[in-house]
């Protein structure tokens, strides 16, 4: 995930000749199953403010672009095996790019990305952003695997009402920007990935908790933000240095690397997070719990 994210910066950097005196295009397109049980989406975003969202029924997504003339994005859809392959990504002019600064315009960027999804397939989706402000609600999806990298963006992910299924792995990772994902909890999964560069990032365990869940983070040199119904246990492995910094309010240090929360085991779950910290900070924040 992190070549991939690399991989995004190195060409936003390599892109120089200014968008700003090239004309909007608007590219609609919906995708059927056509036969497919499963849509597998690879998502290329360069540039861009993008916006995904769900919807029920047909068609299994639709989208919705706004992009520099000459720039159209490369779309290929095909079933194969009975999986949807549908990749999208950000298209280039031949022997044109843009400029980050011509990009904008307002505070945001001039293209825009409008995905919908349907609720009504599993899928598996592999989003990659480079620059740019995003939000994505997820919530009610049948998300199997669920990949997301960030670069230079600002990004809320929201997980606004119960996932169906259970996801096989969640992996999410951001750059230089910032990220916040509420409603974690909405999402049953059995193994949680997170990665963080220089940015800031923050991890909301809200929603409907149904079991309990192992969580791998890893902090280079930005800063992030646990928040935790009060009700949920919490399990921290941590190893310090003298590099990084971090506050785990209500936690009780059980040997040198690990800290407990005094109702570990006791809740409707617990949370037990493998935390790495390069010089990066941690905080962990309680939610409180209605009716408690």
């Amino acid at each position: 995930m992190w070549n991939a994210m690399i991989s995004s910066l190195l060409v936003l950097a390599t892109l120089a000749v200014p968008a700003a005196l090239a004309q909007q295009v608007r590219l609609q397109r919906e995708f059927n199953a056509d036969g497919a049980k499963r849509l597998v989406l690879n998502l290329q975003v360069g540039a861009a403010t993008m916006t995904m969202t769900t919807h029920k029924g047909p068609p299994m997504v639709r989208l919705d672009i706004s992009h520099a003339s000459g720039s159209a994005p490369k779309i290929d859809y095909a079933v194969v095996g009975g999986d949807g392959r549908l990749n999208i990504s950000s298209g280039q002019g031949e022997g044109q790019g843009f400029s980050i600064l011509g990009s904008r315009k307002g505070g945001t960027f001039k293209d825009t990305w409008t995905i919908s999804l349907s609720r009504d397939l599993p899928c598996n989706l592999d989003v990659e952003f480079g620059l740019g402000s995003g939000q994505a609600d997820f919530g009610g999806l049948n998300i199997e695997e669920l990949k997301f990298a960030t670069g230079l963006s600002e990004v809320e992910l929201n997980f606004s009402t119960p996932c169906q299924g259970e996801a096989r792995n969640v992996e999410l990772a951001t750059g230089l920007g910032s990220m916040e994902v509420r409603g974690l909890s909405n999402l049953r999964m059995k193994r949680f990935q997170f990665a963080g560069g220089l940015g800031s990032a923050v991890l909301e365990f809200s929603g409907q908790y149904r079991q309990s869940l192992d969580v791998t983070l890893d902090v280079g040199m930005g800063s992030l933000d646990l928040r935790v119904p009060e009700n949920i246990g919490v399990k921290i492995r941590h190893d310090d240095n003298f590099l990084s910094s971090h506050e785990f309010d209500r936690l009780e240090r059980t040997s040198s690397d690990t800290w407990f929360s005094s109702n570990w085991r006791e809740g409707p779950g617990n949370l037990s997070l493998q935390l790495s910290v390069g010089m990066g900070s941690v905080d962990l924040e309680w939610i409180p719990v209605k009716g408690r």
